[in-house]
């Protein structure tokens, strides 16, 4: 059985991963739609903290969900109700994002403004974002949080060194960011 501090670094470690993630996801989609590459971070290393809390709601929402078939004629559906469940949380989460962001006195639209696209919402959200998130949230159940759980399940001493070393890095970027400002350098 884990100790407390155990649990915490693993959802600390998800979390990160989760981060991870989401950065290689913002950063591939310039290089594939405008052909550049642009650091959607807003710290120095790979990774995007919103992704981080969309992801850890995610594993705790719907990871065990996952294994609970609902079907309809042989076929199991509980992975068409799981994406659509993301696409509604991760909407969720982006449109609070923004709210959050008008409240801290910035400007959201400098991260992201869906004005010119369908079925936008004030520029806040999309439905082909959303859309994508959705796609990608499933991708984090059915792929990403298996792959992090075998990783953790490995109780060997590099497996740890490794685990520390991405807590350890993502804490002191956060504080060299507190420090330096932000490395956004925008669309």
């Amino acid at each position: 059985m884990k100790n407390i501090f155990e649990k915490i670094t693993d959802i600390l470690f998800y979390f990160i991963c989760f981060c991870i993630v989401g950065w290689i996801y913002e950063v591939s989609l310039f290089l594939i739609e405008d052909h550049i590459f642009v650091n959607r971070g807003v710290l120095f290393g790979p990774w995007l903290p919103v992704y981080g809390a969309g992801g850890l709601i995610i594993y705790f929402l719907f990871n065990k969900l996952k294994k609970k078939p609902i079907k309809i004629w042989k076929i199991n559906i509980r992975p068409l109700i799981i994406y659509v469940y993301i696409v509604i949380m991760s909407t969720l989460v982006e449109l609070l994002t923004t709210y959050i962001i008008d409240f801290m006195k910035s400007d959201w639209r400098s991260l992201w403004d869906y004005s010119g696209m369908f079925m936008n919402f004030q520029g806040r959200i999309a439905l082909k974002t959303s859309l994508k998130f959705g796609l990608v949230g499933i991708i984090g159940v059915y792929l990403i949080i298996p792959l992090i759980e075998k990783f953790l399940g490995i109780k060997k001493i590099p497996t740890q060194i490794i685990k520390y070393l991405f807590i350890v890095l993502f804490i002191a970027d956060i504080i060299i960011h507190i420090f330096t400002g932000s490395t956004y350098t925008g669309p």
